[in-house]
């Protein structure tokens, strides 16, 4: 299971959890820690490679490297969804099984250049 979708269930199971230590728990890894694959609204795919620590936790750092809209491998690149330039946001976490991407890991990892 996701680490994201784990934290979604976690969110479900309303008084398992000490409410304080979840939220901590939450911030420290984030909503999307870092190898969730994510589809942005310009319809690109990417992983998250690095939590703003102190800013929100949807405005993470975010390396696309696959076009939804033409379901092909674009040139890599890094966002900071935290910069109001990026025009980008997250839409949604992705299955890497359901858009038959192989080895995502290279992209979070810092092996693929770009």
């Amino acid at each position: 299971m996701a680490t994201s979708e784990a934290l979604h269930k976690m969110t479900e199971w309303e008084g398992r959890f000490d409410e304080n230590i979840f939220q901590a728990f939450v911030k420290g890894v984030g909503i999307y820690p870092v190898g969730t694959l994510l589809r942005l609204k310009s319809g690109r795919l990417g992983v998250v490679v690095e939590q703003q620590i102190g800013k929100s936790l949807l405005l993470s750092k975010v390396r696309v490297f696959f076009s939804s809209k033409s379901k092909s491998y674009i040139i890599p690149e890094t966002l900071d969804l935290a910069d109001p330039g990026s025009g980008d946001e997250i839409v949604a976490r992705e299955d890497a099984l359901k858009w038959h991407l192989k080895d995502i890991n290279k992209y979070w990892c810092g092996d693929e250049a770009g």
